[in-house]
C-alpha cells in the first residue's frame, strides 16, 4: 500500500491551483459572477473556464492544447466536469483563513506516536478526531503560501540570469566583431572559433545555477509533502505509513529570501576581447586577446610549430606538446594560471607562415614532469628521424594485443608497453566520472566531434568520440542538440578502435543518460587531449581479399579474432598509409598472419615481401653407400621396381632419434606447443604415421588446409590435413634423410609401365625384409640410385632380385633392350616430371633482364597445367590465368603503377574497343572499353580477369602499345553438354560452375588448342584432397551429360593408315617419314564388367532373455552392433577360412557395381572380410563389414564382387534400444559417440525383448552397462526421452538380470546372505475423505509449492522412524558407501549437521573434476548436491517406512501479473522474494488442509487457525492475485 501511495503522490500536478495555461488561480463561483472552476477535458487534462472558452470553436469542439485531443460540449463549457480535488483545496485553503494559528505545537505533539492500533481505520475513526483535520487545513494554507513565494524567487532568479547571460554574450560578440572587421582576412577565420568557444561563459553562473537547484529541491520536497498532507486528510489510516511530524514541520519551515544568493543576476565575465595592432606585424603572440577590465591577459601563450605525423615504434604521436591522431585536437598546456579559473581556448594560424599560436586558459594541473620528459625525447626522436636518410630496413619489431578486428586490411591494436598508461588513464577518468562535476545539465549540448565518457564494462569509464547524433522526434541525425533532447548517438571508442550506438529511452530523462554518458569540463577535456588514443590503425601489408569482387569474406575476420585471441603478438612494422600502419601480426616467430590467412585461401598476396634468411631449414640428404660394395639395407617402401627407398642398417643412431622423437611429441602439451599453423613448400616437420611420429618434409598443397608430406626416413607419401602436423626441433636435424632413393639396375619393364604383377612380386620379395644392396652407378642427386639387391641366405649372398624378375617373365635385362634403344627414336615430347615443376611460381620473379611479353603464350606441354580460375560465365566460357605467367603480369602491374600511380587525369573523347590502363580498388590493371555513358561512367573490360567493372574517366589512362595485351585464356569444358535436351546451358547450371571455380586453383589439360575457346579438362581438389575432374561433377549433379561423339572421318582413315602402317617392312618406314608428326592412338576404355551379387544370409537371433554379448560397433544412426560369444569364436574361424580362399591379390577390372550386394573386402591389416556394398562414391566403395558392423569407404581396388563363405550367416547382430525416443528425427551425433564411449569393445549383459519381423531388422533391446541401464544414461543426458507407455515407476528401478547358473548343488551354510535389493519408498497417504486434516509444512520451494507432513499419524510410528534414524547414525561406519547410482535409489544421505537422513537420487550434477549427485530427502522435500562419499547404503530397517514428506501445489493463487518487485526466485523468476519471505512467515503456526485435486498434480488449500486462507495476506498486499 505504501508503494501503491507514492505512485498516487507522482502522479499530482505541481500546478493543481493553477491553470496551465493562463497561469490564473481557479475560484469558486460564489465570489465573482461566474467563478474560474477547473474543467477536466476527455483527455484527462484539466483547463480553467476562461481558456476552455477562448478554446471553443464553433462547432462546440475544445482541442486540447497538450495532446490534440478534441472534446465535444453538449451546451456550454460549464457543462464540463469539475476537477473535484482542485476544488476541495480551493476550500480548505479558503477556510483556513478564518481560523487562528494558536495550539498547533500542542496538536502536534498529540499526533507524534501512531496508536498501535492503527492498522486498520474506518471513516468513522476519521470523525471523530477534527483535530488532525483542522491542524492540516492551516499546514496546508501557509505551504501554499510558502509555494508561491518560492515560485517567484525562482522564477525571478532564473529570468534574471538568462537575461544577464544573453547580455553577456551579446557585449563580448559585439567587441570580437569589431576586433575581426579590423583584423580584416587575417583574423576573419577566426570568428566562428571564438564564438564556438564563448559557450564555456556559462561556467561564470555555477554559483547561480547551485543556487536554482536548491530552489528546486526546496519546490520538490515541499510539493511532495503538500501531496502527502493531502491524502492523509483524505484518508487518515494513511497515517501509519508515514513520518506526519515530518511533514507538519516541512510544511511549516518559513521562506528565507535573503537566504538565496541573487547577486548571479549581475554577474559579468570581466573579459573583452581586444586588438593590438602593433605587434601585429613584429609578431603574433599578441594578435588577438581576450583581456579582462584591468586589460591584463589571463590567457597564457604556447608557440606551436606545424603538426607533423611521427611514427615511432607504430605509436602515432604529434609533435610539440600535443599527442593526438586528430589534427584538431586541443594542445596540452604548457603551464596553469593561478589567478582565476579560465576556460576559453583560441587557435590563431597565420595563412603566409606555418607557425601556429595556441592561446589556452586551463586551471587543472599541468602534465606530469615525465610527460614532459616524453613529449622532449619524442621531439628529438623526431629530429633524427627526418635527418637521416630513408633505407629500405626492415621495422622494429614490439609486441601488441588486437582490440577490434573488422579485417584482415582495418584492425585496431594496443601496445603491449602502453598497458600501465592505459591503466593510469582508466582511473583518472573513473576519478572524473565518480563526481558530480561530470553530470549533464539542461543547459549542456552534445556536439558530433566532441569527446564524452561512456559507461562500458563494470566500474569502467572509457573516453568516446561522438560520431552521429540523434534528436528525438528526428529521423535524420543532427550536428548538435541538448543533452536532455538526445534519443540515440553513435560514439567511437578512441582507445579500442570500434564504434558503439547508444539510445536512450524516449521517457527518459537526463538521469538515464548520466547512467551511461557523461562530459569533460574545461580542465578535464584539456587533460584528456594529453593523451594520445591507445588503439593503432593498422592493416596487413600487401594481401588482398581471396576474391576481389567480393571483398573480405566473414571468414577471414573470425580465422583473424580465432588466431590472435587476446594474447600479445609480435608486429612488424613495414611502413605507413595515411593514417593506417602497414604491418604483419606474428603470434609465434613460425606463424606469420599473412601468410596464414593466404594458405587458409582467405586471401592472397599483391606483392610478397621475401625476407632475407627466411628460407626453412632442410634435412641433409640421404647417405649414399660406395659403389660396388655389398651393404644391408631394409626396404621401406616400394612403388616399383624402378621406384623404391632402403634403409640402411649400420645406423643405429636413428633408433636413438626415433625413441627421443615419441618421448617429445607424446606429450600432452605438445599439440599445443608444436602447432603448425601455416606451413611453408619444402618445410621440414613431425607427422604421425601408424601411431608413432616420423619426420617429414611438405612437398605439396592439394588445397582445402591439406598439404602433401613425404616421409624422409621411410620413402612413401600421403596428404594429410595442417592440424597433424607438428614443428619441428633442431635437435632432430642432426641425422640425414635414412631413406635412399633407388631403381633395380639392368632391369627395366617389358611394357612401358610396370604391371601390377610384376610391382606385387617385387614387394612379395622386398618390402620389409633385410636384403643385401649394392650401388652400381654414380647419379645426380634427382635421379635413383641404381642398385642390385640380393637375397640373404645362411652361409652367402643369395639370389639376385632382378634376376628372379626376369625368369618369371616380368622383366628384361635391359642388355636385351639395347637392340630396341638403337632404333630411331620418335619426334615425342614427354612431359616434365612433377617434382621437376616449379612449385612456387607465385613467389618468384623473373630476372630484371629477361623480355617483358604482354600477352600469354602457351606452353609447349599441354598437360596438368596450373592454373587460376578468374571469371566464369558458363561451363562454355570460363577464364583462367597460368600460374606460370604471374610473374610477367605482376611486372605488368607494376609498370602500370609506375607509370600511372602520380599522374593526373586526361581529357579524351573514349570510345569502345579502346585499350587503357585502368585503376580499379587502387590497383592498375589493362582494361578494354566496352561502352561509355553520358555521365561519365565507362564500363570496361578487365583484360587480365575477364570480368567487366564500371568505372569513371577519371580511372582511366591511355594505353601505350607495347603493353596492349592479356594473360588470359579462354576455356570451354569439354566432354560435356547442356542436360534436359538443350542447346544452351541453364541459369542453375551456369551459377552453379562460378559459385565453385571462381577465384579456385585447379590443374588443366588442353585437349584442342585450335579451338576458340580453348578446349580444355579441369582438375579441382575436393575435401579429401584427391583431384576431381569438374566435368564428372557437373554430370554427378545432374547439370550436364556427357558428350557422345560419332567417330569422325579423321579418326577412321588415322586407323586405316594405322593398319596399313603394320604391313610395311621397318626399313621402308625409316626412310619414308610422314610429312605430319604422328598423332598417339586414341585410348579406348573398356565398358565397364556387369557383376551382380546377391547379400549374405542374416543373423541367427539368440532367444529373448538375458545374454552376455560383445559390442562390436555402433553406427551413424545409433543402430548398435553386438555379436555373442559363440559369434566372437565362430569369426575367427571364418576369418582363417577367407584367407583360405583368396591367396594372391585378384586382378583388378572396371567392375559396374549397381548390381553388387555381397563382396569381399581387403582390410587395413590385409585380411579379407566379408562385406556388404552400400554406396559408390567416385573411385571409393562404401562398405560394410557384415561380420562386425563397421562402414568404411574403400578404394575400388580393395573391394572385389565376389560372395565368400555363404554358409556361414551374418555374425552381429543389430539392436535398437527399447523404451526410448531419440530426441530429433533421429540420433544426434554427440548421443552416438557417448554410446561408443560406453559400449564399444565391452561385454555387456543385454535384454533381448523383442525379435523384428525382418530377418534383417533391429532387435529390440535394454543394455545394461555397469549396473545401469543405457535408456536410463541417455534419458539422463537428454538425449533421448522415455516411450510414453512406460507408466510404472518402477519401471525406472534398474533391476540387475538373473543371473545365468548353471545347476551346482553348492553349499551356501555360513556364507553372507546377499543384500536385498530396495525398491522405491512409499509414498505418503494423505487422507482424501475428511474435509479438513492438520499438517505442517517441511519444506517450501515456491510459495504455491510446499512439501506437507500430515499430523494424524499415531505417534509410536513417528518415534519409530526417528529411533531407527538415532542407532543408524551411531553406527554409520558400518554402512557401505553407495556404490550403483540408478534414478531414484533410496540411500542414506549426509545433511549439514553431520547425520545421515533417507533420501533417493535425482541424478548426476557434476562429473569432472569429481562426481556430484542430486538428492532429495524424502522426510523433509529438500534437494541437495552431495559428493558420493557422503552417500550410504540404506538399511532394510529404514526402507518400509513412508515418505514424512509429500509434495504438494496450494490452490486458490497465482503470481501477480505486475509487480514492481526487482529482486525475484532464480529458478521461480514468476515469484518475487518478498512473496516467498511472506509466505515462509504465514505458513508457521496451526494449519489445516483440504484436498481439491489429484490428478495429475496433488492440490491442497491451506487454512491458519483461524480458518482463513494463508494466501490471502499476499493478495492484500498485491504480492499474489487470486487464481
Amino acid at each position: 500500500m505504501k508503494q501503491e501511495a507514492t505512485v498516487v503522490l507522482g502522479k499530482m500536478s505541481e500546478t493543481a491551483v493553477a491553470c496551465n495555461i493562463c497561469g490564473s488561480s481557479y475560484t469558486l463561483p460564489e465570489d465573482e459572477a461566474g467563478g474560474n472552476l477547473p474543467h477536466v477535458l476527455l483527455c484527462s487534462h484539466i483547463f480553467c473556464s476562461t481558456c476552455l472558452r477562448a478554446l471553443q470553436s464553433p462547432q462546440n469542439v475544445v482541442t486540447c492544447p497538450e495532446c490534440q485531443m478534441d472534446t465535444r460540449i453538449e451546451e456550454e463549457v460549464d457543462g464540463l466536469e469539475v476537477d473535484s480535488r482542485i476544488i476541495g483545496l480551493i476550500y480548505t485553503a479558503r477556510m483556513n483563513t478564518k481560523k487562528g494559528h494558536s495550539g498547533d505545537r500542542c496538536k502536534s505533539q498529540r499526533f507524534k506516536s501512531p496508536p498501535s492500533s492503527a492498522a486498520v481505520h474506518t471513516q468513522e475513526n476519521a470523525e471523530g478526531r477534527p483535530d488532525v483535520v483542522k491542524v492540516l487545513d492551516e499546514a496546508l494554507g501557509k505551504a501554499t503560501e510558502n509555494l508561491s513565494q518560492l515560485d517567484k524567487l525562482h522564477k525571478t532568479l532564473s529570468s534574471g540570469i538568462h537575461a544577464q547571460l544573453r547580455k553577456e554574450r551579446t557585449r563580448i560578440i559585439r567587441e570580437i566583431d569589431e576586433a575581426v572587421d579590423k583584423a580584416k582576412s587575417i583574423l576573419q577565420k577566426r570568428r566562428s572559433i571564438l564564438v564556438s568557444k564563448l559557450s564555456d561563459v556559462d561556467l561564470l553562473f555555477t554559483d547561480g545555477r547551485k543556487e536554482c537547484k536548491r530552489i528546486e529541491e526546496r519546490i520538490k520536497e515541499l510539493q511532495t509533502a503538500i501531496q502527502k498532507a493531502r491524502h492523509v486528510r483524505q484518508v487518515p489510516s494513511l497515517e501509519t505509513y508515514c513520518n506526519l511530524d515530518k511533514i507538519l514541520e516541512t510544511l511549516h519551515i518559513p521562506v528565507d529570501a535573503e537566504s538565496y544568493d541573487m547577486s548571479s543576476m549581475s554577474l559579468r565575465s570581466g573579459l573583452r576581447c581586444s586588438l593590438q595592432m602593433d605587434s601585429l606585424v613584429d609578431s603574433l603572440r599578441n594578435c588577438l586577446k581576450i583581456t579582462d577590465d584591468s586589460d591584463d591577459c589571463i590567457l597564457e601563450e604556447v608557440t606551436v610549430e606545424p603538426f607533423q605525423h611521427v611514427v615511432k615504434s607504430g605509436v602515432e604521436v604529434w609533435d610539440s606538446s600535443s599527442q593526438s591522431v586528430r589534427g584538431n585536437a586541443d594542445p596540452i598546456p604548457k603551464k596553469k594560471n593561478t589567478r582565476r579559473p579560465s576556460f576559453i581556448e583560441e587557435i590563431v594560424e597565420d595563412t603566409d607562415t606555418s607557425s601556429e599560436i595556441v592561446e589556452i586558459a586551463h586551471s587543472s594541473p599541468g602534465p606530469e614532469p615525465r610527460r614532459n620528459e616524453r613529449h622532449k625525447a619524442l621531439r628529438r626522436h623526431r629530429r633524427q628521424h627526418f635527418d637521416r636518410p630513408l633505407t629500405p630496413q626492415p621495422k622494429l619489431v614490439h609486441y601488441v594485443m588486437a582490440t577490434h578486428i573488422v579485417n584482415p586490411g582495418h584492425f585496431y591494436v594496443r601496445y603491449m608497453m602502453e598497458q600501465k598508461s592505459g591503466q593510469k588513464l582508466t582511473k583518472k577518468v573513473n576519478e572524473f566520472c565518480s563526481g558530480d562535476s561530470s553530470l549533464f545539465t539542461f543547459s549542456d549540448e552534445i556536439k558530433t566531434g566532441s569527446m564524452l565518457f561512456i559507461y562500458w564494462k563494470e566500474d569502467m569509464w572509457c573516453r568516446v568520440t561522438v560520431t552521429e547524433l540523434f534528436q528525438k522526434e528526428c529521423f535524420q541525425s543532427v550536428t548538435k542538440c541538448r543533452a536532455s533532447d538526445v534519443s540515440r548517438l553513435c560514439v567511437y571508442f578512441q582507445d579500442f578502435g570500434f564504434s558503439k550506438g547508444v539510445s536512450i529511452p524516449s521517457d527518459g530523462n537526463l538521469s538515464v543518460l548520466n547512467e551511461c554518458l557523461r562530459r569533460p569540463d574545461a580542465a578535464t577535456l584539456a587533460e584528456m587531449n594529453g593523451w594520445a588514443p591507445l588503439a593503432i590503425k593498422c592493416s596487413l601489408k600487401d594481401i588482398i581479399p581471396a576474391d576481389l569482387l567480393r571483398g573480405w569474406s566473414l571468414e577471414a575476420a573470425d580465422e583473424m579474432r580465432s588466431l590472435l585471441g587476446s594474447e600479445a603478438v609480435e608486429m612488424q612494422v613495414f611502413g605507413e598509409d595515411g593514417d593506417t600502419l602497414l604491418v604483419d601480426l606474428k603470434k609465434t616467430p613460425m606463424v606469420s598472419l599473412r601468410e596464414h590467412l593466404v594458405f587458409m585461401e582467405l586471401a592472397r598476396f599483391y606483392s610478397p615481401i621475401v625476407v632475407p634468411g627466411s628460407a626453412p631449414l632442410l634435412f641433409y640428404p640421404s647417405v649414399r653407400p660406395a659403389l660396388n660394395v655389398e651393404v644391408n639395407a631394409m626396404v621401406s617402401h616400394v612403388n616399383t621396381p624402378s621406384d623404391f627407398y632402403v634403409q640402411l642398417v649400420e645406423n643405429m643412431e636413428y633408433l636413438l632419434l626415433h625413441s627421443k622423437l615419441q618421448d617429445c611429441y607424446s606429450r600432452p602439451q605438445a599439440h599445443s606447443e608444436f602447432q603448425v599453423y601455416c606451413p611453408s613448400l619444402s618445410q621440414a616437420c613431425v607427422a604421425c604415421y601408424d601411431q608413432e611420429w616420423c619426420r617429414v618434409q611438405v612437398i605439396g598443397f592439394p588445397g582445402g588446409r591439406m598439404v602433401e608430406v613425404r616421409y624422409v626416413d621411410f620413402g612413401y607419401r600421403k596428404t594429410l590435413s595442417v592440424k597433424d602436423l607438428r614443428q619441428i626441433k633442431d635437435e632432430f636435424f642432426a641425422l640425414p634423410e635414412m631413406a635412399l632413393w633407388c631403381s633395380l639396375n639392368d632391369v627395366v619393364s617389358p611394357q612401358e609401365t610396370w604391371s601390377d604383377e610384376a610391382c606385387v612380386v617385387f614387394k612379395e620379395l622386398v618390402e620389409h625384409k633385410l636384403i643385401t644392396v649394392v650401388a652400381k652407378k654414380l647419379v645426380p642427386g634427382t635421379r635413383p640410385v641404381p642398385v642390385c639387391l640380393y637375397e640373404i641366405g645362411d652361409d652367402c649372398t643369395g639370389a639376385s632380385i632382378g634376376e628372379i624378375l626376369v625368369r618369371n617373365g616380368l622383366a628384361v635385362s635391359s642388355k636385351q633392350s639395347q637392340i630396341k634403344d638403337a632404333q630411331p627414336l620418335e619426334t615425342t615430347v614427354w612431359d616434365p616430371p612433377f617434382e621437376e615443376e616449379p612449385l612456387s611460381v607465385v613467389l618468384t620473379s623473373p630476372p630484371a633482364s629477361e623480355e617483358l611479353k604482354p600477352s600469354l603464350i602457351l606452353p609447349t606441354c599441354v598437360k596438368d597445367i596450373k592454373v587460376r580460375v578468374t571469371h566464369v560465365t558458363s561451363p562454355g566460357n570460363i577464364y583462367v590465368q597460368l600460374l606460370q605467367f604471374d610473374g610477367q603480369l605482376k611486372r605488368i602491374h607494376d609498370t602500370l603503377k609506375g607509370l600511372f600511380s602520380k599522374s593526373e587525369p586526361q581529357e579524351m573523347l573514349w570510345e569502345a574497343e579502346m585499350f587503357c590502363a585502368a585503376n580499379n580498388t587502387g590497383v592498375w590493371e589493362r582494361g578494354k572499353v566496352c561502352s561509355v555513358s553520358t555521365n561519365g561512367v565507362v564500363e570496361v573490360l578487365r583484360c587480365d580477369f575477364g570480368n567487366k567493372v564500371n568505372l569513371h574517366v577519371n580511372n582511366l589512362r591511355p594505353l601505350s602499345p607495347d603493353l596492349i595485351g592479356s594473360f588470359l585464356l579462354e576455356c570451354n569444358l569439354s566432354g560435356v553438354r547442356p542436360a534436359g535436351g538443350r542447346s544452351t546451358w541453364t541459369a542453375t547450371a551456369c551459377d552453379f560452375i562460378s559459385h565453385y571455380l571462381t577465384g579456385a586453383m585447379a590443374v588443366m589439360t588442353i585437349k584442342d588448342p585450335s579451338a576458340m575457346p580453348v578446349l580444355v579438362s579441369l582438375f579441382c581438389s575436393n575435401r579429401a584432397g584427391q583431384n576431381v575432374s569438374f566435368a564428372d561433377f557437373l554430370i554427378s549433379e545432374g547439370l550436364a551429360l556427357k558428350e557422345r561423339k560419332a567417330a569422325s572421318i579423321s579418326e577412321t582413315v588415322f586407323s586405316e593408315q594405322c593398319v596399313l602402317s603394320e604391313k610395311i617392312p621397318e626399313p621402308q618406314r625409316i626412310t619414308s617419314p610422314p610429312q605430319t608428326p604422328p598423332t598417339p592412338t586414341p585410348r579406348i576404355n573398356p565398358p565397364p564388367e556387369r557383376v551382380q551379387t546377391h547379400s549374405y544370409p542374416p543373423p541367427e537371433l539368440p532367444p529373448c532373455g538375458h545374454t552376455l554379448m560383445s559390442i562390436s560397433a555402433i553406427s551413424e544412426q545409433g543402430v548398435i552392433y553386438a555379436m555373442t560369444h559363440q559369434a566372437v569364436c565362430e569369426f575367427d574361424r571364418l576369418r582363417e577360412r577367407l584367407q583360405q580362399h583368396i591367396k594372391t591379390l585378384p586382378r583388378q577390372k572396371n567392375y559396374n557395381w549397381k548390381g553388387v550386394l555381397g563382396c569381399a573386402v581387403m582390410g587395413t591389416d590385409m585380411f579379407w572380410y566379408r562385406g556388404q556394398v552400400q554406396e559408390v562414391i567416385g573411385g571409393h566403395v562404401k562398405v560394410q563389414y557384415v561380420d562386425q558392423g563397421l562402414v568404411e569407404s574403400i578404394p575400388v581396388c580393395h573391394v572385389y564382387p565376389m560372395v565368400l563363405c555363404e554358409d556361414v550367416p551374418q555374425l552381429c547382430v543389430p539392436c535398437q534400444i527399447n523404451g526410448v525416443i531419440p530426441i530429433g528425427k533421429g540420433w544426434q551425433w554427440d548421443a552416438v559417440v557417448l554410446m561408443k564411449e560406453l559400449l564399444l569393445g565391452r561385454s555387456v549383459n543385454v535384454h533381448i525383448i523383442e525379435h523384428p519381423e525382418d530377418p534383417c531388422g533391429c532387435v529390440k533391446v535394454e543394455i545394461t552397462v555397469d549396473g545401469m541401464a543405457l535408456s536410463k544414461i541417455m534419458v539422463h543426458h537428454q538425449y533421448a526421452s522415455f516411450d510414453p507407455a512406460i507408466s510404472s515407476q518402477e519401471d525406472y528401478v534398474v533391476k540387475p538380470p538373473v543371473p545365468d547358473l548353471d545347476d551346482w548343488d553348492l553349499n551356501t551354510v555360513g556364507l553372507e546372505e546377499p543384500q536385498p535389493v530396495l525398491g522405491v519408498y512409499k509414498e505418503l497417504q494423505i487422507p482424501k475423505v475428511r474435509k479438513h486434516f492438520p499438517v505442517k509444512v517441511k519444506h517450501i520451494r515456491a510459495p504455491n509449492e510446499v512439501f506437507l507432513c500430515v499430523l494424524d499419524k499415531t505417534q509410536e510410528q513417528e518415534e519409530s522412524l526417528e529411533e531407527a534414524l538415532e542407532c543408524v547414525n551411531e553406527n554409520i561406519e558400518n554402512l557401505s558407501l553407495l556404490t550403483d547410482f540408478p534414478i531414484e535409489c533410496p540411500c542414506l544421505a549426509e545433511y549439514s549437521d553431520g547425520k545421515y537422513y533417507r533420501a533417493k537420487l535425482l541424478g548426476f550434477s557434476q562429473l569432472t573434476p569429481s562426481v556430484k549427485l542430486l538428492v532429495r530427502h524424502v522426510d523433509f522435500g529438500s534437494d541437495d548436491i552431495l559428493p558420493t562419499q557422503k552417500l550410504r547404503q540404506l538399511p532394510a530397517s529404514l526402507h518400509h517406512f513412508p515418505c514424512a514428506a509429500v509434495y504438494v501445489k496450494l490452490a486458490g493463487f497465482k503470481p501477480t501479473n505486475v509487480c514492481l518487485e526487482s529482486e525475484r526466485i532464480p529458478y521461480r523468476p514468476e515469484w518475487s522474494m518478498r512473496a516467498m519471505m511472506e509466505m515462509i512467515d504465514l505458513l508457521n503456526g496451526e494449519l489445516t488442509a483440504v484436498v481439491t485435486a489429484t490428478e495429475p498434480q496433488l492440490t491442497v488449500l491451506l487454512y491458519n487457525a483461524g480458518g482463513t486462507l494463508v494466501h490471502r495476506p499476499l493478495v492484500e498486499k498485491g504480492l499474489a492475485d487470486y487464481a
